[in-house]
Formats: C-alpha cells, sequence, structure tokens
C-alpha cells in the first residue's frame, strides 16, 4: 500500500502529513485517558496502533529522500550516518530533555520555560 501512496503523493507530502496526522492523535491521549474499561483499551490500542503507522510513513518517506538524494556508491556511506545519528538522538534526547525539565522546574519566577 506504502508504493501506491507514495508513487501518487511523494515522500515530501507523505512526511508532512504524517507530522500533522500525529499532533492531534498524540494531542487526543489525555482525553483518552478519562475513559475506562473496555473504551479505553480499545481507543488506546488504536491511537497507539495510528501512531506507529504514521511514525513508519513518516521515516520510509525520508529514507527515499535520503536514499535519492546521494549516489549510488555513497548510499552505503549515508545511510551508515543517519542510523549513527538516530541512535545517538534516541540515547541522549530523553535524558537531555529530562534535564531542560529538570531545569525549568527549579525556575520558576522565569519569562522562558517556567516551572509550575
Amino acid at each position: 500500500m506504502y508504493p501506491y501512496v507514495e508513487k501518487m503523493l511523494g515522500p515530501i507530502r507523505i512526511a508532512r502529513i504524517g507530522g500533522v496526522l500525529t499532533i492531534p492523535l498524540l494531542s487526543s491521549y489525555p482525553f483518552i485517558a478519562l475513559l475506562s474499561g473496555l473504551s479505553l483499551s480499545v481507543l488506546l490500542n488504536i491511537a497507539s496502533l495510528l501512531k506507529n503507522v504514521i511514525s513508519i510513513m513518516i521515516v520510509t518517506g525520508l529514507f527515499i529522500l535520503q536514499n535519492r538524494a546521494v549516489d549510488q556508491r555513497q548510499r552505503g556511506a549515508a545511510n551508515g550516518i543517519s542510523m549513527t545519528a538516530m541512535s545517538l538522538f534516541k540515547a541522549f534526547g530523553p535524558a537531555g530533555g529530562g534535564a531542560v525539565f529538570s531545569w525549568a522546574q527549579k525556575r520558576l519566577d522565569a519569562s522562558i520555560l517556567p516551572g509550575t
């Protein structure tokens, strides 16, 4: 199904549409948490499934763009560099986000990133 949609829209539009759809989907999680029982389980599973599908669409579109941007003989090096960078950001991103959040919580009277 992805190749058909990619030929119709292109990888850039797919990544943009996926990014736009992710915002309301992730914003709906607090409202889903207000539910209980079977409806909570069903909606949470559907939202998680959609989030994963959209994430895969975005990553696939970005990989296609990257592979089209370099020559065939440099494709392995470009993919290796991008996978290394992605792994580093996945490893250090949560720690950096936690540090910024902790720092913001200590600055109660700041004009930017005030704590609560």
